[in-house]
C-alpha cells in the first residue's frame, strides 16, 4: 500500500516535470522606441504549461507603474475575449522593481491566444503578446489590425488564473531557453522509473 502511494506520487511529479512555467514580464522599457511591452511578446506553450505574468516597476523612485494582462481576440484588438483571463491592475511603487504578486494562467489548448494590457492606450502602443501564433493569428497580424490609438477595454471580472506570491513563484520550476524540453523529459523519466521500481518492489 505504501509503495503504491509512492508510485502515485511519482506519477504526479512526472506530470509536473513535463510542464513548463513560461515567465512573461509586463514592463516599460524606456530605452526602446516603443517602451511599453510584454517580454517576450511571442511564446510557444504546450497544454499543461503555465504562463506566469510578472509586473515590473521602474525601481528609480521617480514614477510607479500600473499594468495588467487580459486575454483578447485577434479580430478586435485591445478588447477582451469572452470568459478570458484577466489579472486586474497590478500597481508597483516607484522604488520597486517588480510587483509582489504574479499572475499564473494554465495553458489548456494549443490554439493561438493573444493577451494585452488594459491600461489606457498601452495596448495600442505595443503592449500585447501572442501564444502559439499560427496562420492569420500572429503577433504581426494583430499589430497590423491596430490602426488608431485608443483606450483598451478591460474585462468586467478578474479570473482565469491565480495570484501567487512572487517569492513563492521563484522556487517553482521555470523554463530554461534551449534546454527546457530535454530537462522536462529527463525529470519525468526519473520520476516514472522511480515509481515503477517502487511498485515492482511491493
Amino acid at each position: 500500500m505504501f509503495c503504491r502511494s509512492l508510485f502515485l506520487v511519482a506519477i504526479a511529479l512526472a506530470d509536473l516535470a513535463f510542464s513548463a512555467t513560461i515567465e512573461i514580464v509586463a514592463q516599460a522599457a524606456y530605452d526602446k522606441p516603443e517602451p511599453l511591452e510584454f517580454a517576450p511578446n511571442e511564446v510557444t506553450a504546450a497544454v499543461g504549461d503555465v504562463l506566469e505574468f510578472h509586473f515590473a516597476g521602474p525601481g528609480t523612485g521617480v514614477l510607479g507603474s500600473n499594468h495588467s494582462v487580459a486575454q483578447g481576440v485577434f479580430e478586435n484588438p485591445c478588447n477582451p475575449a469572452p470568459n478570458g483571463f484577466f489579472s486586474g491592475y497590478m500597481a508597483v511603487n516607484a522604488t520597486s522593481t517588480e510587483a509582489n504578486m504574479v499572475f499564473r494562467v494554465p495553458v489548456k489548448s494549443t490554439d493561438p491566444i493573444v493577451f494585452y494590457c488594459t491600461q489606457g492606450q498601452h495596448c495600442t502602443r505595443g503592449m500585447y503578446g501572442v501564444v502559439n501564433g499560427a496562420g492569420d493569428k500572429t503577433l504581426q497580424s494583430y499589430r497590423r489590425s491596430i490602426t488608431v490609438n485608443r483606450n483598451a477595454v478591460a474585462p468586467t471580472t478578474i479570473g482565469g488564473g491565480e495570484m501567487v506570491s512572487n517569492e513563492i513563484s521563484r522556487i517553482l520550476p521555470a523554463e530554461t531557453p534551449g534546454a527546457a524540453g530535454s530537462t522536462k523529459v529527463s525529470l519525468a523519466l526519473i520520476f516514472v522509473g522511480l515509481g515503477l521500481a517502487l511498485l515492482i518492489a511491493q
